[in-house]
């Protein structure tokens, strides 16, 4: 922090912004190191959160997977043209209300989320290996306190 911090901001507090700012720091290398990891795949970190939504809770609408990934609708359109060309999810007229779709994983979407699990979760496996189980569960409650402030201060 430079050395005039509490200066510019006197209501700051310099570890809280530390902290703030190491969590996105771990979240951003993360969320890259998984992208690389992804490549080889033709899989981006983001179309493989939409696979996986698909595999977890079956078909659903653009806008739902919009909704549980927290993503623009342009956003989620750009990631199922992606996933669509490469045969891995299928978009349908929903039978129910033809003005929407739903998206659906093909068998090579399947296949291919199989895939990026097992790569993904034994490399979290690796990364987090420096922590004890105790160390881990008080890691993730710490996140889930500060999630749930987060959430409070809206």
């Amino acid at each position: 922090m430079p050395a005039d911090f509490l200066d510019q901001t006197p209501d700051a507090r310099v570890l809280a912004t530390e902290a703030v700012m190491n969590s996105i720091r771990t979240a951003d290398m993360a969320f890259e190191r998984i992208g690389k990891l992804l490549r080889p795949l033709g899989v981006s970190a983001a179309g493989g959160l939409v696979l996986g939504q698909l595999r977890d809770h079956g078909e659903m609408s653009p806008s739902e997977l919009g909704e549980r990934l927290i993503v623009t609708r342009a956003t989620v359109t750009g990631l199922l043209d992606s996933l669509e060309r490469r045969g891995l999810v299928q978009r349908s007229a929903n039978p129910e209300d033809r003005r929407s779709l739903l998206v659906t994983l093909t068998k090579s979407g399947l296949e291919v989320i199989q895939l990026v699990r097992t790569i993904i979760h034994g490399r979290e496996a690796v990364w987090m290996d420096i922590l004890t189980d105790a160390e881990l569960r008080t890691y993730i409650d710490l996140h889930h306190r500060i999630q749930d402030s987060i959430a409070a201060s809206d």
